[in-house]
């Protein structure tokens, strides 16, 4: 008997039409169903914990539910998100039982567990981490097991009049070659999916038209308005960094367009969601300053550019994070926030510090500022010694005097004193603050024979003359505020040395002026004759005080002053810094180390002399603080020197764009870390560097913290592959190691060669040229992208576009200034900018203009501002030039360029 044969029959592989219908149905219920359940729960006004707790995912871990209940606003914010975006990745993995699963991922904790099974899970969340996961990789998820990614689809989410659609679905999987459907919608409408099916779908179309919708590979998203890159996945490895644990001290390298600052973003929006991290990241949070209770609001964000601070802004609302203006600065306004306002180091009218800040002032060598960690060392060793000098002195003054309980009091401070004069010695400063009911009775005792000596001289003047007070107060009507460099040696006398005219006034003036006089005599040495109190105490005379009584005086005062340098020893530490730098400025300018020859008014800083005093501030508050001792009696209400330095800690310290700050300004805003997290996240770009005195090295970011963990990143998701080549080649003029960066896999990145107008330093010839590009750039784009014309001269930005804007009159494209990075325009308008306020933004197309110009001005940053500038552009760069060719720096370079692009 014969037997039949099996006649196996191969079954074709699923066409990408096929693998997407299943994915467009289930992915529209997911979304209809979330928004749906989340609707009903806002109607419900503001959700109590318990009820709150009754809804939630039950995934989510109970004791992540139980805090997001204990705050109703946060759970509305996540609420308002799921609605806006119900997911952001559909991924199908395999569990250990071979079961497939489905799983969507949000921004947001879900609001409950998907009715059909799927799993749904925030991407802060330990599980959230699937979607970044490559085909193939693992991880553990519900019940322990081990899940295996097997098919990944990210979505984008979009809904119009209640219908929800995902446009430009990217899928890819293990066995079948990545595609994009451009609308979720539009494939089941062409499919002719019943109505029965999904709600609201129209009449069966035409198959063919669903086929159009399905593409391999990955479309390329034009980018039609100025904003941070929305990148909803980070890569695996980018993804492992932002979860890097809190406590973590983190800088993130990498060129344009890799993500750095939504990698930075996304890490701040897990740190400050403590339902996303463990137990071991929430003992960290609850040790700081903060706690948990004010943990979300704890923390500062610096950027470069006010243009900048914006958009960052605009980002962080995308991850749920509240960011009021307080929490991300440009240092320019921090900066002077703390040296005016905080720490009294600039003048201002409710008096304080005696300085001016002066932008343009010109008193560093340029060795000095590339050289900013040496000079900070030299003055930071210097200022201490100073300090730690002085009390010897006054100490030795006290031990030397005949009065034996002097004497003793004076010994006994000597003793108080460390051996090094280097270090803010916390443990001293302790031992000196135990002899102040001592020090208080010696002040007094003296205080009162010296101030009775003193207006005891007055009154025998007034006697003498009737005339006498009103002298004196048009005397001292003449005198004006002097730039002289005589430094106070009675820091002990607290009045504003503003003079006030007015009896009253003029007689607390004549009183300081006779006490320096006093000083001056017994320690024999002469006042200034053009300062304040040298001319008042000229004009005095020797109505009524002998060179004996003024000794007499003097010797008092001048023991009065030496114990009056211990009391509040810590805070003459920290507050005597600028008195302290204007003495080393002095010296070190005459030996002609660190600062010009010039003349210097007494009273003027340049803004990298302020954070040279501020680091100084902040680095002594910060080792008091983190003494033990100094801190248990800073919590019981003593110490209260340091409360302004103490209260600016926050938990998280974040800086975008770092390379573009100093070694000592980094090191400032690392010291607003609280010191039990110590948690700071930078993210720059050495090539990008477009200020003399930015960062330049490793080397430079780890004196700031030495065990700072660099991460490099280098998947640029920007450009074009030949605007990726033309930066590589920029970048390698100044930089001949520069990592290459690499092109996202699955992506058509084939764009358009940058092109370059030439003897185009005629302003409105210039204006033609780019007229005719952009209307190029219109046609090939089929709208107006988001295009930015780039200046090197903060004057040529108004007139440029006004040149521009009567060019493309005919077109009806408006051009609009942005002076000084402040945003103006809509968003199919083009935007002229200063090339300095742009670092960290995208445009669809960039022109930069007048390169020759910018070789001239800029030499030593000449090929930073190019790279800067030319990498802000995704599809289509311009250049001009007003020769007929490119500077001689990237002259090898104009190989790469065409003339147009039509």
């Amino acid at each position: 008997m014969n037997k039949k044969k099996t006649v196996s029959v191969a079954t074709a592989p699923p066409t990408q039409l096929e693998r997407a219908v299943p994915i467009a149905e289930h992915t529209l219920r997911h979304f209809e169903e979330t928004a749906l359940r989340v609707r009903e729960k806002l109607a419900e006004g503001s959700p109590s914990p318990a009820n709150a707790l009754a809804s939630l995912n039950a995934f989510t871990d109970g004791a992540a539910v139980r805090r997001v209940g204990e705050n109703s606003d946060q759970l509305r914010r996540a609420l308002v998100a799921l609605l806006a975006e119900p997911a952001f990745s559909r991924v199908v993995a395999q569990d250990e039982d071979g079961a497939r699963r489905f799983v969507f991922v949000s921004r947001a904790i879900p609001h409950r567990t998907p009715s059909d099974g799927s799993i749904a899970v925030g991407y802060h969340l330990p599980f959230g981490r699937i979607a970044a996961l490559p085909i193939g990789g693992t991880i553990l998820g519900p019940g322990s097991q081990t899940f295996t990614v097997l098919e990944k689809s990210t979505l984008y989410a979009k809904e119009a009049g209640g219908i929800w659609d995902s446009l430009n679905t990217f899928v890819e999987g293990e066995d079948f070659a990545a595609f994009t459907v451009v609308s979720l919608r539009e494939l089941l409408r062409g499919l002719g999916v019943t109505e029965e099916e999904l709600d609201i779908l129209e009449a069966a179309l035409a198959s063919d038209r669903a086929a159009a919708v399905v593409f391999e590979g990955r479309k390329r998203d034009v980018i039609t308005r100025m904003a941070l890159r929305d990148l909803k996945v980070l890569d695996e490895y980018q993804d492992e960094i932002f979860r890097l644990p809190i406590d973590t001290r983190l800088v993130i390298l990498g060129p344009p367009g890799t993500g750095k600052t939504t990698t930075l973003i996304k890490r701040l929006g897990q740190k400050i969601n403590l339902e996303s991290l463990p137990e071991e990241e929430r003992d960290v949070i609850g040790a700081t300053t903060s706690g948990e209770a004010q943990h979300e609001t704890s923390w500062l964000m610096f950027t470069p550019t006010t243009l900048l601070r914006r958009y960052v802004k605009e980002a962080f609302a995308k991850e749920l994070i509240p960011a009021p203006d307080e929490r991300i600065q440009t240092w320019d306004d921090y900066r002077r926030e703390l040296a005016r306002n905080r720490f009294r180091v600039l003048r201002s009218a409710a008096g304080g510090g005696s300085f001016v800040m002066k932008d343009a002032l010109s008193s560093l060598l340029p060795e000095t500022v590339a050289a900013q960690r040496a000079w900070f060392e030299d003055f930071e060793a210097w200022q201490l010694g100073l300090f730690w000098g002085d009390l010897k002195t006054n100490a030795d003054i006290l031990a030397a005097d005949g009065a034996a309980d002097t004497k003793r009091l004076g010994t006994r401070l000597r003793e108080a004193l460390p051996s090094s004069v280097s270090g803010p010695h916390p443990g001293a400063l302790i031992s000196i603050a135990a002899l102040a009911d001592e020090l208080q009775a010696l002040i007094g005792g003296l205080k009162r024979k010296t101030d009775e000596a003193v207006s005891s001289a007055a009154r025998q003047a007034l006697r003498a003359d009737a005339g006498f007070l009103d002298a004196l107060v048009s005397f001292i009507g003449t005198l004006t505020e002097s730039d002289d460099n005589e430094d106070l040696d009675d820091e002990d006398e607290e009045e504003s040395r503003q003079i006030k005219v007015g009896r009253e006034a003029a007689v607390e003036a004549l009183y300081r002026a006779l006490r320096a006089k006093a000083r001056a005599v017994a320690s024999g040495r002469s006042l200034g004759k053009q300062s304040r109190n040298g001319r008042l105490a000229d004009w005095f005379g020797d109505r009524s005080l002998t060179q004996n009584a003024l000794r007499t005086i003097g010797t008092d005062l001048l023991l009065q002053t030496a114990a009056r340098r211990f009391l509040n020893a810590e805070r003459r530490l920290v507050d005597g810094v600028g008195t302290r730098y204007r003495r080393f400025r002095r010296e070190r300018q005459t030996e002609g180390h660190w600062y010009r020859r010039d003349p210097i008014a007494a009273t003027d800083l340049h803004p990298l002399e302020v954070d040279l005093i501020l680091l100084a501030i902040l680095n002594s508050a910060r080792t008091l603080l983190a003494d033990r001792r100094i801190a248990r009696g800073y919590a019981q209400g003593r110490h209260v020197a340091l409360a302004p330095i103490a209260s600016l800690n926050r938990t998280q310290i974040l800086v975008d764009e770092a390379t573009d700050f100093s070694p000592v300004q980094l090191a400032c805003m690392a010291a607003l870390c609280d010191p039990a997290a110590r948690s700071f996240v930078a993210c720059g770009d050495f090539n990008q560097r477009i200020t003399e005195w930015g960062t330049r090295s490793d080397e430079e970011l780890k004196w700031v913290f030495p065990d700072f963990d660099v991460r490099s990143v280098n998947i640029t998701y920007r450009h074009s592959r030949q605007l990726n080549e033309l930066a590589r080649a920029i970048a390698l003029l100044s930089s001949p190691d520069v990592p290459e960066a690499q092109l996202p896999q699955r992506v058509n990145n084939d764009g358009f060669d940058p092109v370059l107008g030439v003897k185009l330093g005629d302003r409105l010839a210039c204006a033609s040229w780019l007229k005719d590009r952009i209307v190029e750039i219109e046609r090939l784009s089929d709208e107006v992208p988001s295009i930015a014309i780039l200046v090197s001269d903060e004057e040529e930005v108004i007139p440029m576009a006004v040149a521009l804007n009567d060019a493309l009159m005919s077109s009806n494209i408006r051009a609009v200034p942005c002076p000084f990075g402040e945003m103006a325009g809509q968003e199919n308008d083009v935007r002229v900018f200063d090339v300095r306020h742009i670092k960290g933004l995208e445009f669809e197309a960039v022109f930069f203009l007048g390169i020759d110009r910018l070789a001239q001005r800029q030499p030593d940053l000449f090929e930073k501002y190019l790279y800067v500038g030319a990498t802000r552009a995704a599809m289509y760069l311009g250049l001009t030039t007003g020769d007929d060719h490119l500077p001689t720096k990237v002259a090898m370079l104009e190989g790469r360029f065409g003339k147009q692009w039509l």
